[in-house]
């Protein structure tokens, strides 16, 4: 069987030519005839045959089915079909489309073949195995978190691979060049394996997502180091991830043994059941080395219904990005206990790792103050869980969220008294605002770019591409309709606070 489209496109290669007609590109072919006086008595054709037809013989007839006509100069068929202008050699021509379906019927013997390994419980490793014999190239299964699920051969590149707790993963100087090249992006959009080079190496990599309904749980790589790939290569590359996708869903080889121990010594940690020593003694126990500061990530899916594998298949990434921590499971919720050495959070490589995680797995996450005192974790939590129940993802704006940008309004909501809370907003404020509503004045972006710049002038006049003489007017202007004072240092508190409640 192979494809029109398949078969047209080799022929406008080898001969160098185009392939006339609106013939269904999807439309599959079984075999191939010569069409001669007895097809020419026939009004219908065998469904799923190609005939070739000398177009000065039978090209005016109206027949129906999957012709090919030569030698049609530039005269067009009486019927539907494709044609070519040319004259070729009939013989030939039958040839070359005859090896083209010979070529896709090894194609699909191939996937039948990895169909019934897959059926047959051996799993991702022998898939991958099978694959490789057709493929003769590198297979490699990576989860959403760049995590290594399975490979063949198994991989030995500690120029490209590090371990991480326990796991083989991409170091992140490659994840990062993934994600500059926007080779990450194209996964998570990719329906369709791509190839893609990169500067150090002389070969092609492909890439496809691997999915479970709409979520990108991880991707194929091919590395092809040993042989350059071919057309029929992406479709066996296609066929093995939507296996993997199968296989994943059925696999329990992603269990975290440690689970319940996490969950367990979470718990017992945020309702303030140890000490300071002997928290710090037990978190180790679990693999962890406390060290000076620490953190709390939470995360959930945008909506349950996204929730595709076992909850441990995304502990186990999460365990991946970073490195010591442990992750239990509140509800519906992830909690990441993470310790670090800075009081930065997370390095841009780490923030760049669990920006993709939660993307491809349609997931929201927040992250906690840093802090000290392990004993103190349970704050730490509730501000996690607090700005996590408040918040949505929006198109296009980052899954994460940090408390030190949603500290104000998590604070302010969690007075469940919306009224008093926007009865807070400065007057001077309201009335700024409701001036800009109806007049279509920008007083309000002006104040917000003052604060934005730091409360300088000059910054705050480049950023909005004006002369300072023009910002001081418009201070001016504030001051008269609204009493806007700037030389108080009260008072602008309240206005930035003010312009906080109204974002």
């Amino acid at each position: 069987m192979a494809y029109i489209h398949d078969i047209v496109d080799v022929i406008e290669k080898k001969y160098g030519l185009i392939v006339h007609g609106d013939a269904q590109k999807r439309q599959s072919i079984d075999g191939m005839r010569f069409f001669n006086e007895n097809d020419a008595n026939i009004e219908h054709l065998s469904p799923n045959v190609l005939y070739l037809a000398d177009f000065s013989k039978y090209g005016q007839l109206e027949v129906y089915g999957d012709i090919l006509y030569v030698g049609a100069g530039k005269e067009q068929p009486g019927s539907d079909a494709l044609y070519i202008e040319e004259n070729l050699d009939m013989i030939d021509l039958y040839n070359t489309i005859e090896d083209v379906i010979i070529s896709n019927h090894q194609i699909y013997l191939k996937k039948q073949t990895l169909f019934n390994v897959l059926h047959s419980g051996h799993g991702l490793d022998s898939l991958l195995k099978t694959a490789y014999n057709y493929l003769n190239n590198t297979i490699v299964i990576c989860d959403s978190s760049y995590g290594i699920i399975s490979s063949y051969p198994e991989l030995a590149d500690t120029e490209n691979l590090e371990i991480r707790n326990n796991r083989l993963s991409v170091k992140p100087k490659n994840s990062e060049d993934m994600e500059v090249k926007k080779i990450t992006e194209r996964i998570y959009h990719s329906v369709y394996p791509f190839a893609v080079k990169f500067d150090d190496y002389p070969y092609y990599w492909i890439f496809e997502s691997i999915r479970i309904k709409h979520a990108v749980v991880g991707y194929v790589c091919v590395r092809c180091n040993e042989r350059e790939h071919t057309e029929s290569d992406l479709d066996l590359i296609h066929t093995i991830a939507q296996m993997t996708s199968i296989q994943l869903q059925k696999d329990d080889s992603y269990r975290n043994p440690q689970g319940i121990k996490y969950d367990m010594y979470l718990s017992d940690l945020f309702a303030r059941h140890y000490t300071e020593p002997l928290a710090r003694e037990q978190l180790q126990r679990l693999g962890v080395r406390p060290r000076e500061y620490f953190f709390i990530l939470a995360c959930c899916f945008s909506t349950e219904s996204e929730r595709l594998m076992n909850y441990h298949y995304y502990i186990q990434q999460l365990s991946t990005i970073f490195t010591n921590s442990i992750t239990g499971i509140f509800g519906s919720r992830f909690i990441t206990l993470v310790s670090t050495s800075d009081m930065e959070r997370m390095n841009a490589g780490t923030e760049q790792r669990i920006i993709t995680f939660l993307t491809m797995n349609h997931m929201i996450g927040t992250v906690s103050y840093p802090y000290d005192k392990l004993i103190d974790s349970s704050a730490y939590h509730n501000q996690c869980q607090g700005l996590l129940s408040q918040i949505s993802s929006e198109p296009g704006k980052s899954p994460l969220y940090y408390y030190n940008d949603y500290y104000l309004k998590n604070i302010l909501k969690s007075l469940n008294k919306q009224a008093l809370v926007e009865a807070s907003i400065h007057p001077s404020i309201k009335f700024m605002k409701k001036h800009d509503d109806e007049h279509g004045t920008n007083y309000i972006s002006t104040l917000q770019a003052y604060f934005d710049n730091n409360r300088s002038a000059p910054a705050t006049a480049n950023a909005l591409f004006i002369h300072k003489s023009t910002l001081f007017y418009r201070f001016d202007k504030m001051k008269q309709l609204f009493n806007i004072t700037l030389d108080d240092k009260d008072a602008l508190f309240a206005y930035e606070y003010s312009l906080r409640l109204l974002e």
